[in-house]
C-alpha cells in the first residue's frame, strides 16, 4: 500500500501531465484520480479544490526547480559566474524536466495561479533579486529596473533552452555561451564582475 507521501506525489505527477495535456477546465478532478489509482474522495483528502491542486503542484515544481538552479552557486564566487551557473542549471532543468518545464510554461501566467502562490515563489527567488541588486551596484546602473533586467536575462535563458527543445539536440554549454555572453556584453559584465 502507498504511503501518504507517495500518494500525493502521484496525485501531483498525474495531474500536472493532465492540466499540461488537456489544459484546466478540461482535466477534471475524476480523471486525475482515475489516472492516480485513487477514489476521487481521497483526491480531496489531500487537495480540498482543483485550484488548491494547481497551485501546489506549481509551488513544489518551482521550488525543485529552485534547488536545481541553487546546485554549486555557492561555489561561483563572482556574479558573472552565479549568472552563468544559474543560466546553465536552468537550461538542464529544462532538459532533465520537460513535463514541469511544460507545466510552468503554460500555468506561469494564468489566472489559475493565485497572487499568494506567485508571491511565495518570488520570495523563494530572492537569490536571483541580490546577485542582480550586486550586478547594478557594481556596475554603477543608475535608473535601472532590476526587474525589467532580471526578465531579459531569464528570457534569453529561457529561450536559450528552447533552442535545445526545438532541435532535440544534446545540451552544449558552449552553444549556450554565445546568448549568454551577448547579454553579459549588454549590460557591460565581463570576467572580472
Amino acid at each position: 500500500m502507498a504511503s501518504k507521501d507517495e500518494k500525493r506525489r502521484r496525485i501531483i505527477e498525474v495531474a500536472a501531465k493532465l492540466f499540461v495535456e488537456r489544459g484546466f477546465h478540461g482535466t477534471p478532478t475524476s480523471l486525475i484520480a482515475k489516472e492516480a489509482g485513487i477514489a476521487t474522495g481521497t483526491l480531496f483528502n489531500y487537495f480540498k479544490t482543483k485550484d488548491i491542486l494547481i497551485n501546489e503542484i506549481f509551488i513544489e515544481i518551482k521550488l525543485e526547480q529552485k534547488n536545481w538552479i541553487l546546485k554549486d552557486l555557492d561555489k561561483e564566487k563572482k556574479s558573472k559566474g552565479k549568472l552563468k551557473k544559474i543560466w546553465n542549471n536552468l537550461i538542464v532543468w529544462g532538459i532533465e524536466n520537460p513535463e514541469e518545464r511544460k507545466f510552468i510554461n503554460y500555468f506561469s501566467n494564468s489566472n489559475f495561479i493565485s497572487d499568494d502562490t506567485k508571491t511565495e515563489i518570488h520570495k523563494n527567488y530572492k537569490f536571483l533579486v541580490d546577485i542582480f541588486r550586486e550586478v547594478i551596484k557594481k556596475k554603477g546602473m543608475k535608473n535601472t529596473n532590476e526587474l525589467m533586467l532580471i526578465l531579459n536575462f531569464m528570457g534569453a535563458c529561457v529561450f536559450t533552452g528552447k533552442y535545445f527543445h526545438i532541435t532535440k539536440e544534446v545540451y552544449d554549454e558552449k552553444i549556450s555561451d554565445e546568448p549568454f555572453e551577448r547579454f553579459c556584453r549588454s549590460i557591460d559584465l565581463t570576467d572580472e564582475d
